[in-house]
């Protein structure tokens, strides 16, 4: 928000209703708990990735759809997750020594009815190798049925997927531009390698939405 805004475009919220943090001891026992459970959970979700078989390293969570990637044209698919769990897989090029010579080409996403159930979203992870290529994420969202208003879709880098996912219900804090609607056009310039998260979220409506997803990662010299 700009320093003299008086209403969050995103969210509506009227800064108006802005108070002072509570001085309740309680609170704080209440925010070490949750930071404490929050420890819990992460160490044992990674303790249980640890020990899953090689074979069950991909999750699909309440509706799977498919997610592609292809380098070289040699497809590498994953399925698509929702909000339940951490991705412990993510679609990505064939591993090569050094950088790879042919131009990188990554399908992330091709659905053409794709339903996200009401505070819900779906994200599709990708991996970009080390590169001297310019890559950039291009691609379309479009509303099948429903056609809301309050779709989102929006790129985060990691670690800003993981601030996110514990708390879905904020407004994402990502390093490009978030659109909202029921038709986008994508267009993100990717800075270099790394894992990024794709995601179309209906977090903000109680409704589901239908809808149709087409991504793809495409490198030039």
């Amino acid at each position: 928000m700009l320093p003299d805004a008086k209403e969050c475009k995103q969210c509506g919220w009227d800064v108006s209703h802005d108070s002072p943090p509570t001085t309740d001891p309680g609170d704080r026992k209440a925010r070490i708990g949750v930071a404490a459970g929050l420890v819990v959970a992460y160490v044992t979700l990674w303790s249980m990735v640890q020990a899953a078989p090689a074979e069950d390293s991909s999750l699909s969570l309440r509706r799977p759809t498919r997610s592609t990637a292809e380098a070289e044209a040699q497809p590498v698919g994953e399925a698509s997750v929702a909000l339940g769990t951490l991705p412990v897989a993510v679609a990505s090029t064939p591993a090569v020594p050094g950088k790879p010579s042919a131009l990188i080409s990554i399908k992330v996403a091709d659905v053409k009815s794709a339903t996200i159930r009401a505070r819900d979203a779906l994200e599709y992870a990708f991996a970009l190798p080390e590169t001297d290529q310019k890559c950039r994420l291009t691609g379309s969202t479009k509303g099948v049925s429903g056609f809301g208003r309050n779709i989102e879709v929006f790129l985060l880098t990691d670690d800003e997927y993981v601030f996110w996912h514990a708390n879905p219900a904020a407004i994402a804090q990502s390093s490009w531009e978030t659109f909202r609607g029921s038709e986008n056009t994508l267009r993100y310039d990717l800075p270099g390698e790394g894992t990024y998260h794709f995601v179309v979220s209906n977090e903000m409506s109680g409704d589901p939405q239908t809808m149709a997803v087409k991504a793809q990662v495409k490198c030039v010299r």
